[in-house]
């Protein structure tokens, strides 16, 4: 009876811990998947990226990343392209770092074929008698834009993305108001805008429509005014004096109406005309040294130190500037440039002349420029040592900011009301021929987007398309051969007869 009793007993206890080991096992399996559910809910909506790409290939430019943080309305964000189409996984994933970046950018996949009901809703809601296919829409209020796959591939061998230039484009286009007018003076032996060949501006003509800029050719004799909805002005390359007129009305649009000025000199290369804007720039500070040409020495494969007239901007070289800030990682190159001085400021010229970029420090301004066949040396008599400045802008002193200093406080970050400034000693780095170099575009767009207080624009643009190339000539293609049709099976033989010969000992 005992031994009945306490085997009772024994299964019972057997059961209840059964049953608690059970009840355990369930218990554990719901804490985990709700750890897991939760986890996943958090990472969906709050996730990190990371490109670990050399080329940085699947990340957003310091540019665009900006305007996506200064965004202030919601920008919609449709995509009507064919997964089969050539570059869609690119599209949606940079669409889908916009939408990472920002808040305000949400992204919406419509399939044109399945969802008739939709693209007509899309159709009446922009506006538009059609639309096309493969294609990407960006909706902002009652603004929309329509990106074409056009803008987005460049469809020659080898094809290449163009997309984050095209849809930041688009995203100003339908966020901002009005385009900014931007007039280029003429008449003067400046460049053309539309000129394609290599010392044309084709191409910085076509980046600043692409940052929402109108550009439009300026004769101020013909003119006799620099129009009221003038934002910048800009004197590209001038070869030929401007006259009195021209001059009064430059600082007239500078001084009374708190204009925006953005110069290019073209320095000679020979006996120098002078360009009548010297004294102007002056008035603000800018002294420009018409007579000088900067010249640099670098080291040359095959040819040893040579002088040359191309001056390198990187890192140190590109003073402490809110248009210079993130181009610490870019190299501008400039060509024949001349030398630029910042005057103090005085009470008589309330102006703050800052260096935006300068030449290293083998650099040095030459004086007897264009002299036949005398090679450019360094005359410490005559000539600018280094490092000469190239670059500088010029704005208001801002006294608010001094007196706050003065009495111990912070002053409030602010820019400065009244006119602004810049200066290149250059007008060759934005050719056709040079804007291709990393830093020269964004120099000049930066320097844009400054003086019309655009701070979210200033940055980094996108990278330009990554394309490797592999060039093999005869040679290696034959040595390549024999490696992988002789080299690669003979060396698999030898290694086999070696083992062979081991065991056979």
């Amino acid at each position: 009876m005992e031994g009945r009793k306490s085997g009772r007993l024994d299964y019972s206890a057997l059961l209840r811990r059964k049953t608690v080991i059970g009840a355990n096992v369930v218990l554990m399996t719901l804490i985990a998947f709700g750890i897991f559910a939760m986890g996943s809910y958090l990472n969906a909506r709050h996730y990190v990226r990371f490109d670990f790409t050399d080329t940085g290939r699947f990340s957003l430019s310091t540019k665009t990343k900006n305007i996506l943080k200064g965004l202030d309305k919601p920008v919609t964000v449709t995509v009507l392209f064919n997964q089969a189409e050539l570059f869609y996984d690119r599209i949606v994933d940079i669409l889908r770092e916009y939408e990472y970046t920002s808040s305000k950018i949400k992204l919406v996949h419509i399939d044109p074929v399945r969802n008739p009901t939709k693209m007509r809703e899309l159709t009446q809601r922009i506006k538009a008698e059609e639309i096309q296919l493969n294609s990407i829409i960006f909706e902002c209020g009652e603004r929309a834009k329509h990106v074409g796959q056009a803008d987005v591939i460049e469809r020659k061998f080898p094809f290449k993305f163009k997309g984050e230039e095209a849809f930041t484009a688009a995203i100003l286009s339908v966020t901002q108001g009005e385009q900014t007018a931007v007039y280029v003076t003429t008449g003067h032996g400046e460049r053309g805008l539309e000129d394609y060949d290599r010392p044309g501006f084709s191409d910085i003509a076509t980046a600043l429509k692409r940052d929402n800029y109108r550009v439009i050719p300026l004769d101020l004799m013909t003119r006799k005014e620099i129009p009221a909805d003038c934002e910048v002005l800009v004197i590209a390359g001038p070869t030929k004096s401007f006259g009195s007129e021209e001059i009064a009305f430059i600082r007239s649009y500078i001084s009374d109406r708190k204009g925006r000025l953005l110069v290019m000199l073209e320095p000679a290369f020979g006996p120098y005309e002078k360009t009548g804007l010297e004294d102007l720039l002056r008035e603000y500070c800018v002294n420009v040294k018409s007579n000088t040409v900067v010249y640099n020495k670098v080291q040359l494969p095959f040819y040893g130190l040579q002088t040359v007239a191309e001056i390198y901007v990187n890192e140190e070289r590109y003073p402490e500037h809110r248009i210079t800030q993130d181009m610490r990682s870019l190299n501008s190159v400039f060509f024949g440039a001349c030398a630029i001085e910042c005057l103090p400021a005085s009470n008589e010229k309330p102006y703050q002349c800052k260096p935006l970029a300068m030449g290293p420090d083998n650099s040095w301004g030459e004086t007897d420029v264009g002299i036949a066949h005398q090679k450019p040396e360094f005359n410490q008599d005559k000539d600018l040592a280094g490092p000469i400045t190239i670059a500088a802008t010029s704005e208001p002193v801002d006294t608010e900011a001094q007196a706050a200093i003065a009495h111990g406080s912070i002053p409030v970050q602010a820019p400065p009301k009244g006119p602004r400034i810049t200066v290149f000693g250059d007008a060759d780095f934005i050719a056709n021929e040079y804007a291709g170099h990393p830093g020269n575009r964004d120099i000049f767009l930066n320097s844009v987007n400054w003086l019309t207080q655009k701070e979210t624009q200033l940055g980094i643009s996108a990278k330009p398309p990554d394309v490797r190339r592999a060039m093999v000539d005869p040679r290696q293609m034959k040595l390549i051969y024999w490696i992988s049709v002789a080299g690669m099976p003979a060396f698999g033989l030898i290694v086999g007869s070696y083992v062979w010969w081991r065991r056979r000992r």
